[in-house]
């Protein structure tokens, strides 16, 4: 294995202290209620809901609420936009909106036996997000069930029952007409979405909190064993597994990509850390002082992370780091729980906090 870069200082100085600009976000809109889903930024307008059981779309330009709607439930989630609809679930229902005015043109609620998952507002676990294609969203209930619905009549038109049924909190992804998630039994699953048929589960023993990534055909998920999988979408096999640093770490914030290294955000090692994708050899450690549970976001050739302190939930840092040159571009302290994932819309940060505010930032 080659050494590792654990990126905490250079030339003597700790990575926090070279050469970073210290920023002041804006604060771009106010919801009144935690924000834990995450943002979306589509045509000018930014999407998001709110523990309050509040769904909003906002006009970028005019800093100002084009509409509001009611869910039955909070609304920690990330939504889709597709053929001028807004889709995402909350709860065991999937909410389909004109992303115009807001209009519900469906709401299809599951009859599922559950009506809570294991995330609540003592956690920091976004809910399972919804995936959209061909014409088709698909969500899960909270018994395990994912359910399959047409965006244009709000008819159920595909279900699938898990064998190990139970909460899946690591959201769908679609593949070549593959769905992938991970079940209750920490199992990598795919499953044929013309037969209906499961074609592979690959077990991992895991509990994933944390949005998987597919990227050049490879699945990469990870969560509390420490480590973190990449798994050939095609057949299920097991490419590598890696421990992080810290055999006692969390993966909670999802991974991005840049070449040839993955890059993962953890919670007790307070950290994004740097994988070679095609060995999983550990490469690059960067400190983000506090729990990173967020998804990370690639600016460039960049990443930016956002972490907050998940116990005190009064202070969260904010950077973006040349992945490069290895070094901190900027920071910002905020006396504020950041636990939505932010958003990039044509070069400026979007991000949501529990106090309510969406913040802004322009990037340089």
């Amino acid at each position: 294995m080659p050494e590792v870069k654990k990126i905490e200082s250079i030339n003597g100085k700790q990575l926090n202290e070279f050469e970073s600009l210290e920023i002041v976000p804006d604060v771009f809109f106010e919801s009144g209620a935690h924000i834990r889903s995450a943002i979306i930024a589509d045509n000018g307008r930014l999407f998001f809901g709110n523990e309050n059981r509040e769904f909003y779309s906002i006009d970028i330009a005019a800093r100002q609420m084009l509409w509001k709607y009611t869910t039955d439930d909070a609304v920690q989630t990330q939504a889709a936009a597709a053929d001028n609809k807004i889709i995402f679930n909350a709860g065991n229902s999937l909410y389909i909106l004109d992303s115009a005015t807001g209009k519900e043109l469906h709401k299809v609620t599951y009859p599922s036996q559950k009506s809570a998952r294991v995330s609540s507002a003592a956690f920091a676990f976004n809910d399972s997000y919804t995936a959209v294609s061909n014409g088709t969203a698909y969500f899960p209930a909270l018994d395990g069930t994912i359910v399959g619905v047409d965006i244009n009549t709000g008819d159920i038109v595909w279900t699938f029952l898990s064998e190990y049924p139970g909460y899946i909190t690591s959201g769908i992804n679609i593949l070549s007409e593959k769905l992938y998630y991970v079940d209750n039994s920490g199992s990598l699953c795919c499953v044929d979405i013309k037969t209906n048929q499961m074609v592979f589960r690959t077990q991992i023993n895991d509990n994933i909190f944390a949005p998987i990534y597919i990227n050049d055909e490879k699945i990469y998920a990870a969560g509390r064993s420490c480590k973190i999988f990449c798994i050939d979408a095609k057949n299920g096999e097991v490419i590598w597994s890696s421990f992080s640093h810290d055999p006692t770490t969390w993966f909670s914030g999802g991974s991005v990509s840049i070449g040839d290294t993955l890059y993962t955000c953890t919670s007790d090692e307070y950290a994004l850390v740097g994988f070679n994708k095609n060995n999983g050899d550990f490469v690059s450690f960067y400190p983000t002082i506090t729990n990173a549970y967020t998804q990370p976001v690639l600016h460039g050739e960049n990443v930016i992370v956002a972490a907050t302190d998940v116990y005190s939930r009064n202070v969260s840092h904010i950077m973006e780091f040349d992945t490069t040159k290895h070094r901190e571009l900027w920071h910002i302290r905020l006396s504020d729980c950041v636990l939505s994932s932010p958003v990039i819309y044509q070069d400026t940060l979007y991000f949501g906090s529990d106090s309510g505010k969406i913040y802004r930032v322009e990037l340089k």
